[in-house]
Protein backbone atom coordinates (compact mmCIF):
# COMPACT_ATOMS: atom_id res chain seq x y z
CA UNK A 1 0.00 0.00 0.00
CA UNK A 2 2.85 2.30 1.16
CA UNK A 3 4.40 1.85 -2.41
CA UNK A 4 1.41 2.20 -4.13
CA UNK A 5 1.05 5.84 -2.48
CA UNK A 6 4.80 6.86 -3.33
CA UNK A 7 4.42 5.95 -6.71
CA UNK A 8 0.81 7.76 -6.96
CA UNK A 9 2.63 10.59 -5.53
CA UNK A 10 5.60 10.65 -7.86
CA UNK A 11 3.27 10.30 -10.74
CA UNK A 12 1.19 13.68 -9.73
CA UNK A 13 4.38 15.83 -8.65
CA UNK A 14 5.95 14.35 -12.54
CA UNK A 15 2.12 15.67 -13.97
CA UNK A 16 2.55 18.73 -11.91
CA UNK A 17 6.38 19.08 -13.41
CA UNK A 18 5.23 18.79 -16.81
CA UNK A 19 2.23 21.39 -16.93
CA UNK A 20 3.93 23.78 -15.16
CA UNK A 21 4.91 26.96 -17.12
CA UNK A 22 8.36 26.23 -18.89
CA UNK A 23 9.76 29.56 -19.67
CA UNK A 24 10.64 32.19 -16.66
CA UNK A 25 8.29 34.93 -16.52
CA UNK A 26 11.20 37.85 -16.87
CA UNK A 27 13.61 37.50 -19.72
CA UNK A 28 16.51 38.91 -21.03
CA UNK A 29 17.67 42.19 -20.83
CA UNK A 30 15.66 44.98 -22.00
CA UNK A 31 16.47 47.30 -24.51
CA UNK A 32 15.43 50.59 -26.58
CA UNK A 33 14.07 50.34 -29.79
CA UNK A 34 15.04 53.40 -32.83
CA UNK A 35 13.26 55.30 -35.24
CA UNK A 36 14.57 56.03 -38.65
CA UNK A 37 14.47 59.39 -40.62
CA UNK A 38 10.65 58.69 -41.47
CA UNK A 39 9.63 58.02 -37.88
CA UNK A 40 9.55 54.04 -38.12
CA UNK A 41 10.64 51.88 -35.90
CA UNK A 42 13.74 49.95 -37.08
CA UNK A 43 14.21 46.10 -36.04
CA UNK A 44 17.40 45.92 -33.88
CA UNK A 45 20.35 44.36 -36.32
CA UNK A 46 20.59 41.90 -33.25
CA UNK A 47 17.61 41.59 -31.15
CA UNK A 48 16.60 39.29 -28.56
CA UNK A 49 13.77 37.87 -26.64
CA UNK A 50 12.74 40.05 -23.37
CA UNK A 51 9.36 39.43 -21.28
CA UNK A 52 8.34 40.53 -18.16
CA UNK A 53 4.89 40.90 -16.97
CA UNK A 54 2.08 43.11 -17.29
CA UNK A 55 0.62 44.62 -20.28
CA UNK A 56 2.74 44.87 -23.76
CA UNK A 57 1.48 48.76 -24.33
CA UNK A 58 0.03 51.41 -22.47
CA UNK A 59 -3.78 52.01 -23.42
CA UNK A 60 -5.35 54.58 -25.38
CA UNK A 61 -2.97 55.78 -27.89
CA UNK A 62 -3.77 58.82 -29.62
CA UNK A 63 -2.18 56.99 -33.28
CA UNK A 64 -0.85 53.90 -34.44
CA UNK A 65 1.26 54.33 -37.71
CA UNK A 66 1.96 51.02 -39.15
CA UNK A 67 5.06 50.97 -41.41
CA UNK A 68 6.08 48.65 -43.64
CA UNK A 69 9.44 47.98 -44.44
CA UNK A 70 9.83 46.47 -47.78
CA UNK A 71 12.78 43.72 -47.56
CA UNK A 72 16.12 44.29 -50.08
CA UNK A 73 15.59 40.82 -51.07
CA UNK A 74 12.48 41.60 -52.77
CA UNK A 75 13.00 45.59 -53.85
CA UNK A 76 16.10 46.40 -55.14
CA UNK A 77 16.42 49.58 -57.12
CA UNK A 78 15.17 49.30 -60.69
CA UNK A 79 13.34 46.20 -59.90
CA UNK A 80 9.96 45.86 -58.55
CA UNK A 81 8.00 48.31 -56.41
CA UNK A 82 6.12 47.99 -52.81
CA UNK A 83 2.43 47.71 -53.54
CA UNK A 84 1.32 48.38 -50.18
CA UNK A 85 1.33 52.13 -48.51
CA UNK A 86 4.53 51.83 -46.30
CA UNK A 87 2.97 53.87 -43.99
CA UNK A 88 -0.75 53.72 -42.60
CA UNK A 89 -2.35 55.53 -39.75
CA UNK A 90 -5.16 54.92 -37.29
CA UNK A 91 -6.25 57.41 -34.82
CA UNK A 92 -8.73 58.26 -31.89
CA UNK A 93 -11.07 54.94 -30.91
CA UNK A 94 -9.46 52.73 -33.55
CA UNK A 95 -5.72 53.26 -32.08
CA UNK A 96 -7.07 52.36 -28.68
CA UNK A 97 -9.16 49.37 -30.07
CA UNK A 98 -5.62 48.17 -31.47
CA UNK A 99 -3.83 48.93 -28.07
CA UNK A 100 -6.60 46.99 -26.59
CA UNK A 101 -6.10 44.12 -28.96
CA UNK A 102 -1.88 44.15 -28.10
CA UNK A 103 -2.86 43.53 -24.96
CA UNK A 104 -4.88 40.28 -25.37
CA UNK A 105 -1.94 38.90 -27.16
CA UNK A 106 -0.10 36.00 -24.94
CA UNK A 107 2.85 35.61 -23.55
CA UNK A 108 4.91 32.44 -24.42
CA UNK A 109 4.01 29.74 -21.62
CA UNK A 110 0.07 30.91 -22.52
CA UNK A 111 1.07 30.33 -26.05
CA UNK A 112 2.60 26.59 -24.77
CA UNK A 113 -0.20 25.95 -22.34
CA UNK A 114 -2.99 26.87 -25.10
CA UNK A 115 -0.95 24.31 -27.33
CA UNK A 116 -1.03 21.63 -24.79
CA UNK A 117 -4.73 21.92 -23.99
CA UNK A 118 -5.62 21.55 -27.97
CA UNK A 119 -3.08 18.46 -29.11
CA UNK A 120 -1.50 16.95 -26.31
CA UNK A 121 -3.15 13.79 -24.55
CA UNK A 122 -2.98 12.39 -21.15
CA UNK A 123 0.73 13.37 -20.64
CA UNK A 124 1.48 16.91 -22.10
CA UNK A 125 4.13 17.24 -24.16
CA UNK A 126 7.55 18.60 -23.15
CA UNK A 127 7.73 22.35 -24.42
CA UNK A 128 10.42 23.20 -27.76
CA UNK A 129 14.22 23.02 -26.90
CA UNK A 130 14.08 26.33 -30.13
CA UNK A 131 11.50 28.55 -28.56
CA UNK A 132 11.31 30.33 -31.77
CA UNK A 133 12.16 29.55 -35.56
CA UNK A 134 13.02 32.03 -38.02
CA UNK A 135 11.38 30.90 -41.15
CA UNK A 136 12.72 31.94 -44.76
CA UNK A 137 9.31 31.96 -46.27
CA UNK A 138 10.14 35.39 -48.38
CA UNK A 139 7.68 37.70 -46.78
CA UNK A 140 7.90 40.86 -49.37
CA UNK A 141 7.75 43.31 -45.52
CA UNK A 142 8.55 43.25 -41.86
CA UNK A 143 5.61 45.36 -40.43
CA UNK A 144 6.63 48.21 -37.21
CA UNK A 145 4.32 50.00 -35.49
CA UNK A 146 4.15 53.52 -33.52
CA UNK A 147 1.95 54.14 -30.91
CA UNK A 148 1.95 58.14 -30.05
CA UNK A 149 0.49 59.32 -26.58
CA UNK A 150 -0.64 62.37 -25.38
CA UNK A 151 0.67 61.99 -21.84
CA UNK A 152 4.01 59.82 -22.93
CA UNK A 153 6.23 59.10 -24.76
CA UNK A 154 6.00 56.80 -28.60
CA UNK A 155 6.02 52.96 -28.14
CA UNK A 156 7.94 51.19 -30.66
CA UNK A 157 6.86 47.56 -31.06
CA UNK A 158 8.95 45.26 -33.76
CA UNK A 159 8.90 41.52 -35.17
CA UNK A 160 11.54 39.97 -36.40
CA UNK A 161 13.82 36.99 -36.49
CA UNK A 162 15.09 36.98 -32.84
CA UNK A 163 12.23 38.87 -31.51
CA UNK A 164 10.21 35.58 -30.62
CA UNK A 165 7.43 37.64 -31.27
CA UNK A 166 6.16 41.21 -31.22
CA UNK A 167 8.35 43.61 -28.91
CA UNK A 168 8.71 46.51 -27.76
CA UNK A 169 12.43 45.55 -25.90
CA UNK A 170 10.87 45.33 -22.40
CA UNK A 171 7.79 42.82 -23.38
CA UNK A 172 7.16 40.24 -26.13
CA UNK A 173 3.82 39.12 -26.71
CA UNK A 174 3.01 35.95 -29.26
CA UNK A 175 0.57 37.07 -32.50
CA UNK A 176 -0.93 33.07 -32.93
CA UNK A 177 -4.42 33.89 -33.70
CA UNK A 178 -5.69 34.95 -36.63
CA UNK A 179 -6.34 37.70 -37.75
CA UNK A 180 -2.75 38.66 -37.26
CA UNK A 181 -1.89 42.22 -36.00
CA UNK A 182 -1.49 43.56 -39.51
CA UNK A 183 -4.89 42.10 -40.47
CA UNK A 184 -6.65 43.53 -37.28
CA UNK A 185 -4.97 46.33 -38.36
CA UNK A 186 -6.36 47.02 -42.35
CA UNK A 187 -9.96 45.82 -40.74
CA UNK A 188 -9.77 48.91 -38.11
CA UNK A 189 -8.31 51.75 -41.34
CA UNK A 190 -10.98 50.24 -43.21
CA UNK A 191 -14.25 51.15 -40.52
Amino acid sequence: MAAAVVVAAGLVLAYQLRVAPPYPTVAGEPYSISLDADGCPMIPERPSFVDSPGELVPPDPVEVTLCSLPREAFFRPGGEEPTVPLKRVLSAAAAAEFAAILNRLPDRNTVWRDWQRRHSGLWPDAPPSNVEVCLMIGYPYDYTYLLRYSDRPPVALVSGCGTGGHTTGARTRIDVAKPHLVDEFVRLLAT
